[in-house]
């Protein structure tokens, strides 16, 4: 091989490796400036992102807000947005256990699990046990500031004996519905918890229940409007709230300043679960992603603004300089379990009178029948007398009006006239026209053992805790059905599967005219821990209507 082969080689060599130099340059360049583009947020997207719905109690909602707003949707690393819904957490907790919930949310923040155990006991099967805590707020006694002064505050450090006990006596306090707001179920615990250390635990308790109901509230909100000087009455003195209203309250009402009295021991605190409900798989990964932001140590300056603490009870951000709220950490106390939640919640519906009745009426022929000496036949003064209770009710009382015959609607014997509604509700949209409108069928037998397990079965599957729950017959008549349906062992048999003694559904009859069989009404109430009411004379039906309604109605059975 000549020399000039050889630097002809040499050559190629050269340029070869030049060509490999300037590749491998070239392929790191451009891997460089990729993974510089994917390290750049500003460059790095997500094309769609993931929507998730949330709602939100109002308490937290403005801090759900302010951690989505903070998010990036286009960001490949969080590739999800957040659309926001503010509602109460009783009436989620009913739309959830609806038969067919309208687009239910993919993540539930309520005020407290108490909501969440109410949901699933309602029939919300795919709302979680559990959720993890996203914030806290203590429930304490506001007590108005002269009062706390009146009681050596601030040198002495009050309780809550000293606003409900006997030192209390002047004061004028105020109580949240446990049935629509949790504050009120904490409440009961508190008071409870006071009480028992008394020398007569169940009288007590029931003493200060009875003091409380009367200022009863359907939520802080109201009672707050009903403090200080501007209030329209005597002031409500004292109630219970959450410590984040409390303060809410001490920085927009200067001149109404309270003082917030903290339970011994402590009871059940709000503690804002983040529930994530069943969702497709990229809905569930920015559910869980959007957990982990809410929970983050960052979240604590929107904490602070809306006056919440974090999980564990720790102030969020600067606390407050006055002495009106305690500021070291208070350890949040579990939500009650659901039977402890059912026994206040039945004590407190014991004396407020807070009720759930499904009333069913009796349209059969016989109601036409006139009454000899009154002029008016059985179904008018049936209908004054419940008319007349109705308005004997407390208002927050929940009523449903049914009729029944047989063969009333089709194949069935019994048809809804008012679907369960709180009195409040449901007498400004015309029930008592709808009461004053019912007739009685010319010539309808009494199908009276379909409808009573009708209406027990709808009423069971929406028992409702925190409501004396009941339903209550007016009959004119015996069951006479021509064989139909079901007979009356059958009826009892039914009954007595549906038997729970921690939620007590009683059967009340209330039975009038020389037609009822006494001993079939009886057999059936008793079979549900119920009572029947019967007169051979049906103008004493206002009587005996009264009797029965007052004797549940206040707990008695």
């Amino acid at each position: 091989m000549g020399r000039h082969d050889i630097e002809q080689q040499d050559r190629r060599k050269l340029i070869l490796m030049l060509v490999i130099v300037l590749v491998g340059a070239l392929v790191a360049g451009v891997a460089w400036f990729t993974v510089d583009r994917l390290r750049d947020p500003a460059q790095a997207t997500c094309a769609n992102p993931v929507v998730l719905n949330v709602v939100a109690a109002p308490d937290i909602a403005p801090v759900v807000d302010k951690v989505a707003s903070g998010l990036n949707p286009n960001d490949v690393n969080t590739c999800y947005r957040v659309e926001m819904v503010v509602n109460d957490s009783a009436v989620v907790a009913d739309q959830l256990a609806a038969p067919r919930p309208v687009n239910p949310p993919a993540v539930w923040v309520a005020d407290s699990s108490v909501w969440l155990r109410r949901a699933k006991e309602k029939g919300a099967a795919q709302v979680p046990d559990s959720g993890s805590s996203i914030a806290s707020s203590p429930v304490v006694m506001a007590l108005a500031e002269p009062a706390a002064k009146a009681r050596s505050w601030p040198e002495k450090q009050l309780n809550w004996a000293d606003v409900i006990g006997v030192g209390g006596q002047d004061l004028n306090v105020g109580m949240v519905d446990p049935s629509v707001d949790a504050v009120g179920v904490s409440a009961l615990i508190a008071v409870r918890q006071v009480t028992a250390l008394s020398s007569d635990p169940a009288a007590n308790n029931v003493a200060v229940l009875r003091k409380l109901s009367p200022n009863a509230a359907s939520g802080s909100s109201e009672l707050f409007a009903k403090t200080g000087t501007t209030a329209s009455g005597p002031p409500i003195t004292a109630f219970p709230t959450s410590e984040r209203a409390l303060l809410d309250n001490n920085a927009k009402r200067k001149d109404e300043q309270l003082v917030a009295v903290y339970p011994e021991p402590a009871s059940p605190s709000l503690d804002y679960p983040y529930a994530v409900l069943p969702s497709s798989e990229p809905v569930a990964v920015a559910a869980a992603k959007f957990r982990t932001a809410m929970l983050s140590q960052s979240v604590g300056e929107a904490l602070a603004t809306n006056g919440l603490r974090f999980p564990d009870g720790r102030v969020a951000g600067t606390p407050p300089t006055d002495n009106r709220t305690i500021v070291r950490q208070l350890r949040p106390v579990a939500a009650p379990g659901t039977a402890q939640l059912d026994q206040v919640l039945n004590t407190w519906a014991g004396i407020s009178k807070a009720s759930r009745i499904q009333a069913v009426l009796d349209v059969s022929g016989s109601m036409n029948g006139v009454i000899p000496g009154s002029g008016k036949t059985r179904m008018q003064v049936t209908l004054e007398a419940s008319e007349g209770g109705i308005r004997l009710m407390n208002p927050r009382t929940k009523l449903g009006i049914w009729v029944f015959s047989a063969e009333l609607d089709g194949d069935k014997d019994y048809k809804e006239v008012l679907p369960v509604l709180p009195l409040n509700e449901s007498l400004p949209q015309g029930a008592l026209e709808k009461l004053r409108a019912i007739k009685a069928t010319p010539t309808g037998r009494t199908g009276l053992y379909d409808t009573a397990l009708a209406a027990y079965t709808s009423a069971r599957q929406n028992w409702e805790p925190g409501r004396l729950n009941l339903v209550l017959i007016l009959t004119d008549g015996k069951n006479d059905d021509d064989g139909r349906g079901v007979n009356r062992e059958s009826l009892l048999a039914e009954l007595g599967k549906m038997q729970d003694p921690n939620r007590p559904l009683p059967i009340v009859f209330i039975g009038f005219g020389p037609d009822v069989d006494v001993n079939e009404l009886n057999a059936i109430s008793k079979a549900t821990g119920g009572q029947a009411f019967n007169t051979a004379d049906p103008t004493k039906i206002n009587e005996i209507f009264f009797a029965a309604l007052s004797r549940f109605i206040a707990g008695r059975p």
